[in-house]
């Protein structure tokens, strides 16, 4: 999503971030591909995807829509956008359409038949804002659908996991003070607020474990990337977390214990807009 007053992206755009952004996506990209085919994204669709990033969601929905769909990616990280047009060559996807922009100020000449986002409302301060905007590029009775973290629902690690559920803490009082940490419970009531109707939402996350998993890079390089500002808060000490020692040490907390190891919760939502907007 493009930086603007409006806006607070905490996670960091360089390169290592990126890298962070394309493990993640390793993860989470069934439960995306499952929302977006569940909400109704389908062959033919012209579709929004707003805080594109590197573009794993914006590759989802442009298989699904198909040659006679299109796919608008729009992002503030120009890098970002240069590194989805180069996946989507390889990938051979020539239905994707980069636009270098801020979601509060962009517009497009026609509407979109939805507007798609993965973690993108959770690090905006006026999340409202952004679902109104994008209800107003949409044609009537257009589809918002939108996948967010609820750090504010942890399903803590059994056998117990004290590290890993310290981290999930940590998480949780970091958005909390940042934006919000309870982004997807709160996509219902913001999804009505914006002019939609009858929103479907549904919680779920992935749970795994075992030493070749790749949850402990994908939680320490998340830690990493609001490291700073964490510090900054005085949510945990600098005695408390050693960033260079953290994988390692998660790995061997869950291994020891046999313990699972459960994913931040997501939330998909989608709605139609109402029939008078």
């Amino acid at each position: 999503m493009a930086m603007s007053e409006k806006s607070a992206y905490v996670m960091g755009h360089d390169e290592r971030e990126r890298r962070r952004l394309a493990l993640q996506a390793t993860i989470l990209n069934p439960f995306t591909e499952h929302l977006l085919r569940r909400a109704g994204i389908s062959a033919g669709m012209r579709v929004l995807d707003i805080g594109c990033g590197i573009g794993d969601v914006s590759l989802l929905a442009s298989r699904i829509v198909g040659r006679s769909g299109r796919v608008t990616s729009l992002d503030f990280d120009g890098r970002a956008l240069e590194t989805l047009k180069e996946r989507a060559s390889a990938a051979v996807l020539g239905n994707i359409d980069c636009v270098e922009g801020n979601v509060h100020d962009w517009d497009s000449t026609s509407r979109f038949d939805a507007v798609i986002g993965r973690h993108i409302l959770i690090h905006s301060k006026d999340p409202l804002a952004i679902l109104k905007r994008s209800a107003g590029m949409l044609q009537p009775r257009g589809l918002a659908v939108f996948h967010e973290y609820d750090f504010s629902v942890m399903h803590r690690a059994w056998p117990p996991a004290p590290l890993r559920d310290r981290m999930m803490a940590v998480f949780d009082e970091f958005f909390a003070r940042a934006c919000c940490s309870n982004m997807g419970s709160r996509l219902w009531k913001l999804l009505l607020d914006a002019g939609f109707e009858n929103p479907d939402c549904r919680a779920e996350y992935p749970i795994e474990g075992g030493s070749d998993s790749l949850y402990f890079e994908w939680f320490a390089e998340s830690l990493r990337s609001i490291l700073p500002r964490v510090l900054a808060l005085g949510i945990v000490g600098e005695d408390e977390i050693d960033i260079d020692t953290i994988e390692e040490r998660l790995r061997a907390e869950n291994v020891a214990a046999g313990s699972c190891l459960p994913a931040p919760t997501m939330i998909g939502a989608f709605a139609r807009l109402k029939a008078s907007n």
